[in-house]
């Protein structure tokens, strides 16, 4: 029997556990996903097209573009968006770890504790950008790489009930030594998620031949929330195999630790 820190992270451990999670709890998960990612894109989707930004044709009426009547709601989406992302991830996270931990997780229950996690999460996630992005400037693989040291962060957060900072630390604590198999992971899962997105844009693209505002609205932003769904519960999932193979600690274990 392998002693504790000696197991390996398994690539298709955490992917079979991430579908298996999403499709045992459907409807919850694309609940939070289309009511915290969905209805504030769809919004935003819906007035874009309405004010006949034509961005498609890649010569859009820049009077319009510039303005402040246009500027102004763009930055309050953003708001919203920011806002209503940290909430969805702190939800996602704690559905997840529920789930896995054989208990029956609820909209009410993962919406509460996203709430009260609104500015921590908003801070993570001001933190993580800055510091990938400053990374990204420097060069390409820098940027990658501290983003694949800081990507279990989130759940880190929410599960351990740790400080901001120190759930960085944790994080790049938990990822050591399985980075590269993180990375081959999340890029399976992008890649997946590119072949599925495929029929999904044929449809929204005859929408927008039609001339269907909502209809376009509706489909992209259908599947940009069911995207974010799907790479919240992976992320979440990765931790969950980390813990296990690094510290012992199985799934069924988590909430009995942390409660």
């Amino acid at each position: 029997m392998a002693e504790v820190g000696e197991g390996q992270y398994e690539i298709a451990s955490v992917i079979s556990r991430s579908f298996a999670t999403i499709s045992s709890n459907f409807v919850l998960f694309a609940g939070l996903a289309v009511v915290l990612a969905g209805v504030p894109a769809f919004a935003l989707n819906a007035w874009q097209a309405s004010v006949n930004v034509n961005f498609a044709t890649g010569q859009p009426d820049l009077g319009t573009v510039l303005s402040p009547s246009y500027l102004g709601p763009i930055f309050a989406a953003w708001i919203v968006a920011v806002v209503t992302g940290a909430v969805l991830q702190a939800a996602l996270t704690r559905a997840t770890v529920l789930h896995l931990s054989g208990e029956k997780p609820t909209f009410a229950q993962c919406l509460s504790v996203g709430l009260a996690m609104i500015l921590p999460m908003i801070g993570i996630g001001i933190l993580l950008s800055l510091g990938v992005g400053l990374a990204m400037l420097l060069l390409i693989v820098p940027g990658i790489i501290l983003w694949l040291c800081w990507s279990v962060v989130v759940p880190v957060y929410v599960q351990e009930k740790v400080g901001v900072l120190e759930a960085f630390g944790r994080s790049l604590d938990l990822t050591r030594g399985a980075r590269w198999r993180i990375f081959l992971t999340m890029l399976l899962v992008v890649v997946g998620l590119w072949l599925l997105s495929i029929p999904a844009g044929m449809l929204t693209v005859a929408a927008a031949a039609s001339g269907s505002i909502i209809v376009t609205a509706l489909f992209s932003s259908v599947i940009s929330a069911l995207g974010s769904m799907v790479m919240v519960t992976v992320q979440s999932c990765i931790y969950v195999e980390l813990r296990n193979v690094k510290e012992g600690v199985a799934p069924a274990d988590l909430e009995a630790i942390f409660a």
